[in-house]
C-alpha cells in the first residue's frame, strides 16, 4: 500500500482539521470566533475529499493515528477529528466509486477491504462509533468489487473461518471473504454485527443491477448461516459481556437480514433470536431494536398461506403484550405505548384479510386492543394507528354490510375515541407553531376516519351520535361544560358534510334540525364560534333549503365578527375570518334570500374598517359569485356600482392627499388591489374556460369591461406613486393580467397605454411582473391581424429587451435580478414560439426581417445574453433560459417554419451555435459534471440540459460531440474533474453519442450526472 509521497499536503490537511475542530469547541465559549477560518478551513477539506491524493493522505492519517491510540490511548481524544477525517474521506471515494490511485495490483479492493478490517480490528473500544461507523461503510463499499480471481487466490491460500453455503457451490463468495477475514481478526462482537447491518442494506442497493442480483443471491445464500449460527453466537458473547449496546446491533442485523434476504417462514420460526423476542422486548436498552425486528417480522411475513406456520406462533406471543401496554399506560410510559402501538398496528395492516375474514378467530380482540391505542392520552400515540383505521374501514366498506355487523360496537367506541381526541388543550394557542399544526393535521385524519365510519355505519348513527354528545354536555351543570368537548362534537359535524349531501334526507334532518337549533347556544367559547361558523360554511348548501335557520344564523356570525373585532383571544382563533367564510358560501348559495342582506353588511363593514381586509375580500367573493349566479345583469351592474364606488372613493382620496404634498403609504392601494382582483375573478358567471374567453371578446357593456373603464385611469396612477412597492407592482400586474382574460379582443383599446405603462415603469424601476404582464398581453393579441397591434407588440418587445439587456453584462447584476432574468426569457420564449418574426429585427430598426444585419438581430443578442445567464445557478432563472434556448433550436429544426422568417431562424440559430458553442456547451457541462447548475434542471422537464442537449444534438451532432470531448479534455488537463477517471469520460461520451433515441440519450445524461452528483455532494447518499 503506498504511502503520502507529498507531506506538504498531509500537513496542511491536519492544519485545516486544527482551524475546523479546535475553532467549532472555542465557538461554545466565546460567541465572538472567528468563523471565517472555519470555514475556509470546511471548504478547504470537502474540495480535498474529491482529489486522488486524499486516497493516500487519509491512508498515512490512519496509518498513523491507529498506532498513536495503540501506543498512547490517554491521546485518543485528540486523534479522533483526524481519524473521523480519513475514514470519512475513504468511505466517500469507495462509496461513489472514485477510481482507484496507482497500480491496481496493488490498490485492489481486495486489498483496500484487508487493510479496512485491519484498522477495525485495531480500533480502541473507548473510540466513538463514528470512526468505525465510516471504516464499516468503506469495508461494504469494497464487497461488490473485488475481483474474483481475488477471491480465489483468498481461498486457496487458507481454510475459511466459516464454511461457505452449499447454494453457492464453488463459486467465490465476497460475503464469505468478508466475514471470515473479520473474524480471522477477532474484531469487536459489536462492530462485526454492525458489517452485517451495512452488509445487507448496501448490497441490496447497489445501482448495477447485474451486480445487485449477484449481491442479493450471495445474501440469501449467506442468510441461514449468519441468522442462525452468527448472529447468536454474536448476541451470546454480548449478554455475557454484559454489553447492550453489542445487543442492540446484534437485533439491528437480525432486522436488516430478514429485510433484504430471502429466507422462509420455517427457518424464521426457529429462528433463537426470533424465539427470544418477548425477552427483548421486555429489556429497557433493547426495545426500541425489537420493536423494529417484531414489525419487520410482521411485515415481511404477511402471508397466511405460505407464512401460516411463522403467524400461528408470532401472533399469541405478541398478544401476551397487551398486558404490558396496560402497565405501560397505567405508568404513563409514553415511549413504551408507543413502540407496542406500532407492533400491533403492524399486525392489523399485514394481517387485514385475517380480521375480516369469514373464519371466526376471535379478531376483536385485536380491533379492541387498537381502540385502546387510540384511547391513550398522548397523540403521537393515537397518530401510529391512523394508518390502520383508514385501510380496516376501506374493507369493511368494500366488503358491505357482511362484516361491519360484527364490529359494529366496536366502530362506535372508535367514533367515540375519534371525538375525545379532537379536543384541543387548553392552552392550545399557546403551543409552538409545529406543534399547533401536527395536531391539526390529526385532526384531519380523525375526521377522515370519522367519514369512512358513515360510509360502514351509515352517516345517520354517526350524526345521532354527535347530537348524543352534545345533548349530554348541555344537561351538565355549566361549570361543568367543556368548551373542548363542544368543538369537538361540532368539528364532527363539520366532517360528516360530504356524508350528510349523499345520505337519505329523511334519515339525517331530525339531527340537522337540532345542531342548527342550538348552534348560537353551543358557540359561546372563540374556538366553538369557529368551527360554528365553519359548519355554516359547510352546510349553506342545506340551510338553501331551510331558509328558517338563516337569520338566526346570519345574526350570530354578525355577532362573531363585530363582537370579536376588539377581543384578543377571538383574534387567536380567526374568528372573524371564519365569519366571513360562512358569509361568503351563504352569499354564493343562498343569495335570493340573503343577498342584499349580506351587501348591506359588507357595506358596513368596509366602511367602518370592522374587518381585516382580507376578511372582507372573502364577503366580497360570496356576493360577486352569487350575484353572477343569477344572471340578471342590472343586478350584477347595481352591486357592481355600489362594490366600486367606495373603492374609486379611497383611491381617489389617496391620490389627492398625495398630490397635496401628504405622505400616503401603498396600504389603502393594496387592499382596494386585492378587491378588484376579487371581483374581477369571482363577477365573471361566464363558465367559459378562460382559453376561449381571452380568443373572444366581451360585449361592451359587460360588467367587467364596465370595470376595466372605470378603474383604468387608477391603474397609472398607483404605479406613478408606489412603483417602487414589489407586493403592489405585482397586484397590478395581476390586475392587467385579469382585464385581459376578461374583456378579450375588447381590451384592444387600452392596449396602447399599457404597453407604454408596462415600457416606462420597467425603465424607471425594473421588476419581473412588468415582464409577466407584457407576456400576457403577447398572449392576448399574437394572433391579432391587426398591423398597428402587432407593430405595438413588437415595439414593446424590443423596448423592454433594450432595458433588460444590460443586466447581463456582469454576474452580480443577474444574480440581484434572478426573477427579472426568469420573466425575460419566458417572454422571449413565447414570441419565439408564436411570433419569431419579431425577435429578427433589430431592436431600433423597423426594416424587414431579412434586411437586418445579423450583429443587430434582438434574437442574436438574446442568444448571447442567454448563455450568460446560465452561469447563475437559480432553478427558476435557468428554467426560463433553458426554455428560450431550447424552443430557439426547436423553432429552427421545425418544418412548419418554410417561410422567410423560419429560413432566418435556422440560419441564425447554426450561426450562433458556431460561434458561441464552446461557452454554451462549458456552461451545461458544468451544470452536469460539476453541479454548476440545479441538479433539478438536468432532465425534469422542459427547459433542461439533456432537453437542449438533444437539440443541438439534431441541429449539429458532430459539431456538439467534438465540444463536449474538448470540454473533458480541458477540465482533464486542468484537474477540474479529479473525481472521475478516463475511462469513465471516455464511456460517457461513447454511450451518449451512440444513443439510438431521445430517450436513451436523456438517460445516459440523467445517470451520469447522477453519478457525478454522488461524487461530488458533501451530502451524497
Amino acid at each position: 500500500m503506498a504511502t503520502m509521497g507529498e507531506p506538504n499536503l498531509e500537513a496542511t490537511v491536519l492544519a485545516a482539521l486544527e482551524v475546523l475542530y479546535n475553532q467549532q469547541q472555542q465557538q461554545s465559549q466565546q460567541l465572538h470566533a472567528e468563523f471565517e477560518h472555519v470555514q475556509a478551513a470546511d471548504a478547504y477539506l470537502r474540495a480535498f475529499q474529491v482529489t486522488p491524493d486524499a486516497f493516500t493522505v487519509a491512508v498515512s492519517l490512519l496509518e498513523r493515528g491507529m498506532a498513536q491510540c495503540q501506543q498512547q490511548q490517554q491521546q485518543q481524544q485528540a486523534v479522533v477529528p483526524v481519524l473521523f477525517f480519513a475514514s470519512q474521506t475513504l468511505a466517500n471515494k469507495l462509496r461513489r466509486q472514485h477510481a482507484l490511485p496507482g497500480d491496481l495490483s496493488q490498490w485492489s479492493f481486495a486489498s483496500w477491504a484487508m487493510r479496512l478490517a485491519q484498522w477495525l480490528a485495531a480500533v480502541p473500544p473507548t473510540m466513538p462509533k463514528m470512526v468505525p461507523t465510516q471504516l464499516v461503510l468503506a469495508l461494504v463499499a469494497c464487497v461488490p468489487r473485488i475481483a474474483d480471481a481475488d477471491l480465489a487466490a483468498a481461498s486457496a491460500s487458507q481454510a475459511p473461518t466459516l464454511a461457505p453455503p452449499s447454494e453457492l457451490g464453488r463459486q467465490p463468495s465476497a460475503i464469505g471473504f468478508v466475514l471470515d477475514l473479520l473474524m480471522s481478526l477477532r474484531v469487536a462482537s459489536t462492530v462485526l454485527a454492525e458489517v452485517l447491518v451495512v452488509l445487507a442494506e448496501e448490497l441490496s442497493d447497489v445501482q448495477t443491477r447485474g451486480v445487485r442480483e449477484r449481491m442479493l443471491a450471495e445474501l440469501d445464500a449467506w442468510a441461514p448461516r449468519v441468522l442462525d449460527e452468527l448472529l447468536p453466537q454474536l448476541m451470546q458473547d454480548a449478554v455475557q459481556a454484559g454489553r447492550a449496546p453489542a445487543q442492540e446491533m446484534v437485533l439491528r442485523a437480525a432486522r436488516a437480514w430478514i429485510r433484504y434476504a430471502r429466507v422462509g417462514a420455517d427457518g424464521v420460526v426457529r429462528n433463537a433470536l426470533v424465539q427470544s423476542l418477548l425477552v427483548f422486548l421486555r429489556h429497557d436498552e433493547l426495545f426500541d431494536a425489537a420493536v423494529d425486528l417484531v414489525v419487520e417480522l410482521v411485515r415481511r411475513y404477511a402471508d397466511v398461506v405460505q407464512d401460516a406456520v411463522l403467524i400461528q406462533w408470532l401472533v399469541p406471543q405478541l398478544m401476551e403484550l397487551r398486558a404490558d401496554f396496560q402497565r405501560a399506560a397505567g405508568d404513563e410510559d409514553t415511549d413504551m405505548c408507543l413502540g407496542l402501538c406500532r407492533i400491533f398496528t403492524e399486525m392489523g395492516e399485514s394481517y387485514m384479510d385475517l380480521l375480516v375474514g369469514d373464519q371466526q378467530m376471535n379478531q376483536t380482540v385485536i380491533i379492541d386492543l387498537l381502540l385502546d391505542c387510540m384511547s391513550y392520552p398522548d397523540p403521537e400515540v393515537a397518530d401510529v394507528t391512523t394508518s390502520f383505521w383508514f385501510r380496516f374501514l376501506a374493507t369493511l366498506s368494500d366488503d358491505g354490510q357482511r362484516q361491519s355487523r360484527a364490529f359494529h360496537a366496536q366502530l362506535l367506541r372508535l367514533a367515540s375515541i375519534c371525538m375525545r381526541n379532537l379536543q384541543f388543550q387548553a392552552d392550545f394557542v399557546a403551543l409552538p407553531s409545529d406543534k399547533r399544526q401536527d395536531f391539526k393535521a390529526l385532526r384531519q385524519d380523525l375526521g377522515d376516519i370519522l367519514r369512512q365510519c358513515c360510509d360502514v355505519l351509515g352517516v345517520d348513527q354517526l350524526l345521532a351520535h354527535c347530537v348524543q354528545g352534545l345533548d349530554a354536555i348541555l344537561q351538565a351543570a355549566p361549570q361543568d361544560q367543556s368548551w373542548q368537548a363542544i368543538e369537538a362534537h361540532l368539528y364532527c359535524v363539520r366532517s360528516l358534510g360530504r356524508n350528510v349531501e349523499r345520505a337519505d334526507v329523511a334519515l339525517v334532518e331530525p339531527s340537522m334540525q337540532l345542531i342548527f337549533q342550538h348552534l348560537p347556544r353551543l358557540a359561546q367559547h372563540p374556538a366553538t364560534q369557529y368551527t360554528a361558523c365553519l359548519i355554516v360554511s359547510r352546510y349553506a348548501l342545506w340551510l338553501r333549503d331551510h331558509p328558517a335557520f338563516l337569520a338566526p344564523l346570519v345574526e350570530f356570525l354578525h355577532q362573531c365578527i363585530v363582537g370579536g373585532a376588539h377581543d384578543a383571544l377571538a383574534a387567536d382563533w380567526q374568528v372573524s375570518s371564519a365569519a366571513a367564510t360562512a358569509l361568503r358560501s351563504l352569499a354564493m348559495d343562498c343569495w335570493s334570500s340573503l343577498g342584499a342582506e349580506v351587501l348591506r353588511f359588507y357595506l358596513y363593514v368596509e366602511q367602518h374598517d370592522e374587518m381585516a381586509a382580507e376578511d372582507q375580500v372573502l364577503v366580497l367573493e360570496g356576493i360577486c359569485a352569487g350575484v353572477a349566479r343569477t344572471g340578471d345583469r342590472a343586478a350584477v351592474l347595481g352591486v357592481l356600482e355600489q362594490v366600486t364606488a367606495s373603492i374609486v372613493s379611497r383611491l381617489t382620496s389617496v391620490f389627492n392627499a398625495s398630490a397635496n404634498g401628504h405622505r400616503v403609504n401603498s396600504t389603502v392601494a393594496m387592499n382596494e388591489l386585492l378587491r378588484l382582483l376579487s371581483i374581477f375573478d369571482y363577477l365573471d358567471g361566464d363558465d367559459r374556460s378562460s382559453s376561449r374567453r381571452s380568443r373572444s371578446s366581451a360585449p361592451r357593456d359587460s360588467p367587467l369591461v364596465v370595470l376595466t373603464e372605470r378603474m383604468w385611469p387608477a391603474m397609472n396612477q398607483i404605479l406613478a406613486l408606489f412603483g417602487g412597492s414589489d407586493e403592489l407592482v405585482e397586484r397590478v400586474c395581476r390586475c392587467y393580467k385579469r382585464m385581459l382574460r376578461a374583456c378579450g379582443a375588447a381590451f384592444k383599446p387600452f392596449l396602447p397605454s399599457m404597453v407604454e405603462h408596462l415600457v416606462a415603469f420597467f425603465r424607471s424601476t425594473p421588476k419581473s411582473s412588468y415582464l409577466y404582464a407584457a407576456s400576457m398581453a403577447l398572449k392576448q393579441f399574437q394572433d391579432d391581424a391587426s398591423p398597428d397591434v402587432l407593430a405595438l407588440l413588437a415595439r414593446m418587445l424590443h423596448d423592454l429587451a433594450d432595458a433588460t439587456l444590460p443586466l447581463f453584462e456582469t454576474a452580480d447584476s443577474m444574480a440581484s435580478h434572478p426573477d427579472i432574468v426568469e420573466e425575460f426569457f419566458f417572454l422571449m420564449e413565447r414570441a419565439l414560439r408564436n411570433v419569431p418574426s419579431m425577435l429578427l429585427a433589430s431592436p431600433s430598426s423597423s426594416a424587414p426581417p431579412s434586411s437586418a444585419s445579423d450583429g443587430d438581430v434582438l434574437l442574436v443578442k438574446l442568444l448571447r445574453c442567454a448563455v450568460a445567464a446560465l452561469g447563475l445557478c437559480h432553478n427558476d432563472a435557468n428554467k426560463a433560459t433553458l426554455c428560450f434556448l431550447e424552443q430557439t433550436i426547436t423553432r429552427s429544426l421545425s418544418s412548419a417554419t418554410p417561410d422567410i422568417a423560419g429560413q432566418r431562424l435556422a440560419a441564425l440559430a447554426q450561426q450562433s451555435f458556431a460561434l458561441r458553442g464552446g461557452d454554451l456547451v462549458d456552461r451545461l457541462m458544468r451544470g452536469v459534471v460539476l453541479g454548476a447548475l440545479p441538479r433539478s434542471r438536468v432532465d425534469e422537464d422542459f427547459g433542461s440540459i439533456a432537453g437542449l442537449m438533444v437539440q443541438l444534438a439534431k441541429l449539429d451532432g458532430a459539431a456538439l460531440q467534438q465540444r463536449v470531448g474538448e470540454w473533458f479534455a480541458a477540465a482533464q488537463a486542468s484537474h477540474l474533474v479529479p473525481f472521475l477517471s478516463g475511462a469513465e469520460v471516455q464511456g460517457f461520451q461513447e454511450d451518449l453519442f451512440s444513443a439510438t433515441g431521445e430517450r436513451e440519450f436523456r438517460r445516459v445524461l440523467r445517470h451520469f450526472a447522477r453519478a457525478c452528483s454522488s461524487r461530488t455532494d458533501a451530502d451524497a447518499r
